[in-house]
């Protein structure tokens, strides 16, 4: 097929394809020796692999600078509207061919195992080869050619990508195109502002109403009773998930994982793995409304005990030798919500961080995780905080389901748009 599914209606010619290097020029980054390089900020930043992910530039990502460059490394200065692509990436996945369009940033020099392309020709749009290059017309060409490298390396050749024939309307479509897109890339930044914004307010919130410098009041107007600051290990009892081999899974209860509960603030009854357990299994690491499942091991340092609450009883299930069940102790009462929240706090979290030890992944231990203190304020306080801070959550929540709906939008304009 040489017309896209979805166009514009006062075009009717056909694409034709043509080989991207008719029309750019295309070619890698430099080798600039990492001796040379400096960790504090100066005139240049060289742009290495690291710093484009998801179609991304993040310039804050361990940063490499030059207060000079030479005259052979003058073609590597990055100008407005070139287009970067990463190279390199991980044998058997697809976590490169990422690329990103330049747009106001200055002084950027081009990193090796990446490639800039430069429009040559006036016929062509840079803005719209940003898009080509998102396309799966272009990245199913692009990882038909990666190659093993070393280890479980894999690359892509700059001479292979120069041969791609790819699809293209004439200049006048190719800006059309282009232009609705960038609307919709608009749309999509805008949220993501939006979402920002509100994510640093929510901190911000947080650390007041922890902090007790905004507190709230009863129905009469009145100040609620001070708070008690209590050791999670006297109000709970902490325990550590089931492991089991992998001959065990497949079959059995429900099985809740690392993955079920990660950045998730609260878990329902679904349809979860299964694994084989014993009765003694079942009823030692059953999970009851109102228990509280920490990260016991992550990846990433932030990750490690984030709480997640559940909302009710699950039904013959367990969990995961990778989470610490929390279980309030009968007498405690402590508003269901709230326990989202409190265990959210920065002087929590901060503690909890120190008490962490790191290794391969970053870990939390029962021990550590019981001598952490906990805010407490009177139940209707409680009450009042999480519905509160729910209400809030609630509008973030809004701002990222459009959000994903927006990124929905556009994934499927990329495929009907273009051939």
């Amino acid at each position: 097929m040489n017309v896209p599914k979805l166009r514009f209606k006062e075009f009717t010619d056909k694409w034709q394809k043509v080989p991207l290097n008719l029309f750019t020029n295309i070619y890698g980054g430099y080798a600039f020796k990492s001796e040379n390089l400096l960790n504090y900020k100066a005139k240049y930043q060289v742009i290495k692999m690291g710093n484009v992910n998801n179609n991304t530039l993040n310039l804050e990502k361990n940063p490499s600078y030059l207060n000079t460059i030479s005259q052979k490394e003058l073609p590597y200065l990055l100008e407005k509207n070139d287009i970067i692509l990463t190279l390199t990436g991980t044998f058997g996945k697809k976590d490169f061919g990422y690329s990103y369009q330049i747009k106001n940033e200055t002084n950027l020099l081009l990193n090796q195992r990446l490639a800039v392309f430069k429009i040559t020709n006036s016929n062509y749009s840079a803005n719209f080869l940003k898009y080509i290059l998102l396309n799966n017309t272009f990245l199913n060409k692009f990882f038909r050619f990666s190659v093993g490298g070393t280890g479980n390396q894999a690359n892509v050749s700059i001479q292979d990508i120069k041969s791609f024939k790819i699809p293209f309307p004439k200049l006048e479509e190719q800006n059309k195109i282009a232009n609705f897109l960038t609307t919709v890339d608009k749309k999509i930044t805008n949220l993501e502002n939006t979402i920002i914004s509100l994510e640093n307010q929510k901190k911000g919130l947080l650390q007041q109403i922890f902090s007790q410098k905004l507190r709230f009041k009863d129905k009469n107007g009145n100040n609620y009773p001070n708070w008690e600051k209590k050791k999670l290990g006297d109000i709970a009892t902490l325990k550590n998930g089931i492991s089991k081999s992998n001959e065990a899974f497949g079959h059995g209860k429900k099985f809740i994982n690392l993955q079920d509960i990660f950045n998730k603030s609260y878990i329902f009854n679904d349809n979860y793995s299964l694994v084989d357990v014993t009765e003694k299994e079942l009823s030692e690491n059953n999970l009851l409304k109102g228990d509280v499942l920490f990260v016991r091991s992550s990846v990433k340092r932030e990750g490690v005990g984030l709480p997640c609450v559940i909302m009710e009883n699950l039904i013959d299930t367990v969990y995961s030798g990778f989470i610490i069940r929390c279980r309030f102790n009968i007498n405690e009462n402590i508003y269901l919500h709230y326990k989202k929240y409190c265990f959210l706090e920065f002087s929590f979290r901060k503690a909890l961080l120190k008490k962490s030890s790191s290794s391969a992944n970053t870990n939390i231990n029962q021990d550590n995780l019981s001598k952490l203190y906990v805010n407490l304020p009177c139940l209707e306080e409680q009450t009042k905080i999480a519905d509160f801070l729910s209400a809030f959550d609630r509008k973030l929540d809004n701002q990222k389901a459009q959000l994903e709906h927006w990124k929905q939008i556009k994934k499927g304009l990329l495929q009907q748009m273009f051939v």
